[in-house]
């Protein structure tokens, strides 16, 4: 270095380099400027002959040594090179840049997030709110590389009432497993159209409110038995209802929003929804509400074996039995949904009014005839609406149930 600095000071031209007294380049290194004469502290190389400047003539010591002397044959040759390499090394630097900015979405890397559930217990099933409560473990797993937790999951159809805090384990592949315990409420969308004769599923959907399936993406924990049965615990029963089997499945949710973010116009997120299918049990609603309102048909029935004459009788009987069916129909109501359609029950109320309405105008025509004298039409209506009355009942519940 000591050899380096004396040549540089007395023999400028033989390392090609130029230094300026003023802030045209970049400092001389400490390494050098530590060894240049205390009497002098830049070299002027604006002449061909180089001298030294005091202090006060220079403000800082200022060195380009790549650069030849501006006479010198190799100036426009080390120029042209030196520019060059400078435009690489810019053009280089921005290159890196942008690679270190964009790298991240260009590479993200999708990741898949298992999900097992098991069941223990569904109760307070509510048609009428369309709400059930569900107690049920829960466990999540993903690779270490996917950086996530289940600190964002979402329970999209319903309110968590108490949950236990994720417990973290570690699988027999290296996979981090959380595992917790959810109580809470949720809601389906009943469809009401075949009830009393239903079957209604009830469902439990999850999603990640962070992450989008860009980065995450659900799926049922391929560990678990893919039989969705087995995730329910055998002894679990839901009153007035069978099960029916169960189903998971993932899809994508689109949200025609971004969330305020204003980055883009649709969000999409995985969605895991485990589904328990029940069945409406026949034998609680036969004794609640076909068997009543067959006793109150069967009244209606009894008045084409009165005679016609006892018309009090027969329409008392007939107008006792069609409001006897209207407040069945109206407490049966109670217990349901205002809906937007017609239920399969409205439907065979509505024929049994119109049998017991039919029932009550035969009586009148009866007691008509009755008056007039004329008992073999009274006695061929009754014959008539006995066959009449029953097949009409059968053959309607028939279509009834096959149209619903």
């Amino acid at each position: 270095m000591k050899n380096f600095t004396s040549e540089l000071l007395t023999k400028p031209q033989k390392y090609g380099a130029m230094c300026f007294a003023g802030r045209l380049l970049t400092e001389v290194p400490n390494a050098i400027k530590t060894q240049l004469p205390q009497k002098s502290c830049a070299i002027d190389f604006t002449s061909k002959t180089s001298r030294m400047l005091a202090p006060t003539q220079a403000d800082s010591v200022l060195c380009c040594s790549d650069l030849a002397l501006p006479n010198s044959p190799a100036y426009d040759t080390t120029v042209l090179k030196n520019s060059f390499s400078a435009s690489i090394r810019r053009f280089l630097a921005v290159t890196l840049l942008l690679l270190a900015v964009f790298s991240g979405p260009l590479t993200a890397q999708q990741h898949t997030v298992e999900i097992g559930m098991y069941l223990i217990d569904i109760a307070r099933l509510d048609v009428k709110e369309s709400e059930f409560f569900a107690d049920f473990y829960i466990w999540y797993k993903a690779e270490p590389a996917a950086a996530w937790t289940p600190a964002n999951i979402e329970f999209m159809n319903g309110t968590v009432e108490s949950a236990t805090e994720p417990q973290l384990a570690t699988d027999t592949v290296g996979r981090s497993v959380w595992t917790q315990r959810i109580k809470g409420r949720f809601r389906g969308r009943f469809r009401l159209q075949a009830y009393p004769f239903d079957s209604q599923t009830l469902p439990i959907s999850i999603e990640d409110s962070e992450y989008q399936t860009d980065k995450i993406v659900f799926q049922p924990d391929s560990a678990s038995s893919q039989n969705f049965s087995k995730w329910i615990e055998p002894e679990l029963n839901v009153p007035d209802w069978q099960m029916a089997g169960a189903t998971c499945t993932v899809d994508v949710h689109e949200y025609q929003t971004d969330f305020g973010l204003g980055n883009q116009k649709t969000s999409h997120y995985s969605r895991l929804t485990f589904k328990l299918d029940l069945k409406r049990l026949f034998m609680p609603h036969l004794i609640k509400f076909i068997l009543p309102l067959i006793i109150i048909a069967g009244m209606a029935y009894m008045v084409f074996y009165i005679n016609a004459n006892e018309f009090e009788a027969q329409c008392g009987i007939c107008v006792t039995a069609l409001l006897s069916a209207v407040a069945l129909h109206m407490a049966q109501a109670d217990a349901l949904p205002a809906v937007g359609y017609m239920l399969m029950s409205d439907k065979i109320f509505i024929l049994f009014y119109v049998v017991i309405f039919s029932a009550l105008v035969q009586t009148v025509v009866n007691n008509s005839y009755a008056k007039r004298r004329r008992f073999d039409m009274a006695i061929y209506l009754d014959k008539l609406f006995r066959v009449w009355y029953v097949v009409v009942l059968v053959v309607g519940n028939i279509l009834v149930f096959l149209l619903s």
